[in-house]
């Protein structure tokens, strides 16, 4: 007798996976796993992988005789291969592990996978008695994890093994990814060990898991662990010692919801009563030669815009038959009249531009001190001639490192020397020493630096590597200053009648607005919540693609219709990109969205209540994508000669260091002498944070990752993010009580850790 085959399918947020059993319940062939972002199309991937599996039980079984969907696509994926029945991805799950591990053998299940998690409870009679799964936040799923590998440039089986070798995991914000990045490049610019870092991430997805999923509910044991999530080591030690029990990993895991699909089609086929047949016949084997496409339409219902993707199949004689029309967030999508090939007009932000006063302060001479800004350190006048003399800046960004070496050429002028930009790597200590190489590389022979400025996250970091400190009362000519003033002192070197200044790297940006009539200093804003509006969200776009960034804008230009895409978070943006390639999207259309996202997201989060006056300077790695510049310069209806972007791009990558050069050489035109270690003694000598928990005698609190900056194994500042009564961790250790009570806390750390 013919055996029969029953195949599952799981049609997941970003994986396809088919696995099939056949009447004895074994499992049939080989399951088939994948990725459906390298397919054109996700029903090609379904194609491919079902195929695949097909192949795998050719001659070993039977005729498929039932087919079972569940996933987020298992409503029009039913429709196209003929299924025999569709359920829910808990009851799929549940049904795939009780399968496999047994009734009574299982107390409750975790499943995270790349976009979405869930737990299921069993009662004692192995029924489900609980289930929950996450919301729209990603921060508790793959995506969040996958995003921090990124962030540190490793592949997740590099993410695993090195957190593994972790000793003292710090605390990583766990309530949003975008949160979580953050805290991430922060601990990075301080130095933190990258395993301590990864491990902290582990924690950090664990705990928005538990808190947001499981809802601090007690877990039954036996505990079982699935999902692509599961395979992570690191995580599922962070899961283990967050529940203080065992868990085990579930048998073909990452397969379970299709393994689930068709137990559940089987077990259909054989209800009651006996003998009739509940299933079978459904299964369409033409589905791999039928013709499916998706075309782009558009909603103007109303002001929401929606962007609706129509599924039709192309029959042999031409006709097209309409599958289904979805994207639309209400009931006026579906009217065929509200339905068009084109999309709206594009919407611009609501925002005040300011023009008439350009004029007058461009005919007024600059009263704010010094044209290369050397104002912001103080009102004293220029007391000497810096004619020949060289300085540095170092800006210690999110993800990189800047620097440059300028030469002055006296009455305010200076010359680039050299401006360049290094990955940090996760390891800011690092990047500062290979910054500083290549500024003693292009500084000439016999030359010596006048002054050092410093900026960004790491400056306080890179300031107290670089520069001798003999006591606050004792100023110097080099200087550390915000990020603000540094990308304001160039572009008003550079523009003296510059009325706002934007500037957007790869996971900050910030916008500086002279106020009126250049004489009430500066107002300004930057971003601390999300890396929407950032070139970080570019980046992720373009990997998803398998396009290099340097190419982005020449594929987005190609554009005709540029997609809608959400920019209120970086995540929920990268999953939009996600749908809308997978319902139809063209690439360019998808690229030059991603680049109108980020242009609205920055002017409704960061420029939101801010006048803008013109002209704006653009300055950021960001606004080297001429896409960006392009959606810009759009949105906000200006022109090159109001929307002002440097020739040079030197001077828009690295115009924070350009900036913190100019802030040190305007301060040894005041008079202030250098206290620079020199290049010998910085790069001869071993630099390394250590990460401690305080704990004083005269404090109640015990304030945990603190960093220590070590100089030759001596300890020389320490760095902390929360206030201090006694003041200590601010910066370098300038007294004696603070010096002995960090390197207490050293040696307690050495103990604990070889103990």
């Amino acid at each position: 007798m013919e055996r029969s085959l029953y195949v599952g399918l799981d049609i997941g947020s970003t994986t396809v996976k088919v696995a099939g059993i056949d009447d004895g319940g074994q499992l049939a062939g080989e399951p088939v796993y994948l990725r459906h972002d390298a397919f054109p199309s996700p029903i090609d991937a379904l194609k491919y992988a079902f195929r695949r599996y097909l192949d795998t039980v050719a001659g070993t079984a039977g005729r498929v005789r039932g087919v079972g969907v569940t996933g987020s696509g298992r409503a029009l994926v039913a429709h196209l291969v003929g299924a025999d029945l569709t359920r829910s991805e808990i009851l799929a799950h549940a049904a795939g592990v009780l399968h496999l591990v047994g009734p009574g053998a299982v107390g409750s299940v975790v499943e995270i996978g790349g976009q979405d998690s869930k737990v299921i409870v069993f009662g004692e009679d192995g029924i489900p008695s609980f289930f929950n799964m996450n919301t729209i936040c990603s921060a508790g799923t793959g995506e969040f994890l996958k995003q921090l590998a990124d962030e540190a440039g490793l592949t997740l089986e590099e993410f695993g093994r090195i957190a593994l070798e972790s000793r003292h995991p710090v605390t990583i914000d766990a309530t949003c990814t975008v949160f979580s990045r953050r805290d991430f490049r922060h601990l990075t610019q301080k130095g933190v060990p990258l395993a301590d870092r990864l491990m902290g991430v582990c924690h950090a997805l664990v705990r928005n898991y538990l808190v947001n999923v499981v809802q601090q509910m007690k877990l039954p044991s036996p505990v079982f662990f699935q999902g692509g999530v599961a395979l992570n080591p690191a995580v599922r030690r962070a899961l283990a010692e967050r529940l203080g029990v065992p868990v085990h990993l579930t048998p073909h895991g990452e397969v379970i919801g299709a393994i689930g699909m068709a137990v559940l089609v089987r077990d259909e086929d054989r209800g009651e009563p006996q003998g009739r047949q509940r299933v079978g016949g459904r299964f369409r084997e033409d589905f791999f030669d039928r013709r499916f496409q998706t075309r782009m339409r558009y909603c103007h219902g109303c002001r929401n815009a929606c962007e609706l993707a129509q599924g039709y199949e192309q029959t042999p004689d031409g006709t097209e038959v309409v599958l289904d029309t979805l994207g639309g967030r209400c009931d006026g999508s579906r009217n065929p009249k509200n339905i068009k090939d084109y999309p709206q007009p594009l919407t611009r932000p609501h925002l005040s531009v300011i023009r008439d006063d350009v004029r007058r302060r461009r005919d007024r001479p600059v009263e704010m001190g010094h044209r290369h800004a050397a104002w912001i350190s103080g009102e004293r006048e220029r007391v000497r001639s810096s004619a020949g003399r060289y300085v540095a800046g170092i800006d210690g960004g999110s993800r990189g490192t800047k620097y440059a070496l300028l030469r002055s050429l006296g009455e305010g002028q200076v010359e680039i020397v050299a401006v360049g930009a290094l990955e940090t790597g996760g390891d800011a200590v690092r990047a500062c020493l290979r910054a500083m190489a290549r500024i003693q590389e292009a500084l000439p022979p016999g030359e010596r630096l006048a002054a050092v400025g410093t900026t960004g996250s790491a400056g306080e970091l890179f300031r107290d590597m670089l520069i001798e400190r003999v006591g606050p009362e004792i100023p110097s000519a080099d200087y550390r200053s915000t990020e603000i003033l540094a990308h304001y002192a160039w572009a008003s070197y550079r523009v003296p009648d510059v009325g706002t200044v934007m500037d957007i790297g790869g996971n900050d940006a910030k916008i500086i607005v002279v106020k009126e009539g250049g004489q009430g200093g500066l107002d300004f804003a930057m971003n601390d919540k999300c890396a929407a509006g950032t070139g970080a969200f570019l980046e992720a776009v373009a990997r998803r693609f398998h396009v290099p960034i340097e190419k982005f804008a020449s594929v987005a230009l190609e554009a005709t219709n540029p997609a809608r895409i959400a920019g209120r978070c970086a995540v929920f943006g990268e999953s939009d990109v996600i749908h809308k390639a997978r319902v139809g999207f063209t690439t360019p259309d998808l690229f030059l969205g991603a680049a109108f996202s980020v242009c609205r997201t920055y002017l409704s989060d960061v420029a939101r209540g801010h006048e803008l006056r013109l002209p704006v300077v653009a300055q950021g790695g960001t606004f080297l994508n001429a896409a960006v510049v392009h959606a810009f310069r759009e949105m906000l209806e200006l022109g090159p000669e109001e929307f002002r972007l440097a020739e040079d791009p030197r001077e828009v990558l690295g115009a924070g260091a350009l900036g913190a050069a100019l802030l040190a050489l305007g301060r040894w035109e005041q008079g202030f002498e250098s206290r620079f270690k020199g290049f010998g003694r910085i790069l001869s000598s071993q630099y390394e944070t250590i990460t401690v928990t305080c704990s004083h005698p005269g404090c109640l609190r015990r304030c945990r990752d603190l960093v220590v900056l070590l100089e030759n194994g001596e300890p020389i500042a320490g760095y902390r993010s929360v206030a201090c009564e006694r003041g200590f961790f601010d910066g370098p250790f300038e007294s004696r009580e603070e010096r002995d009570h960090v390197v207490n806390l050293l040696r307690a750390h050495v103990d604990a850790v070889y103990a």
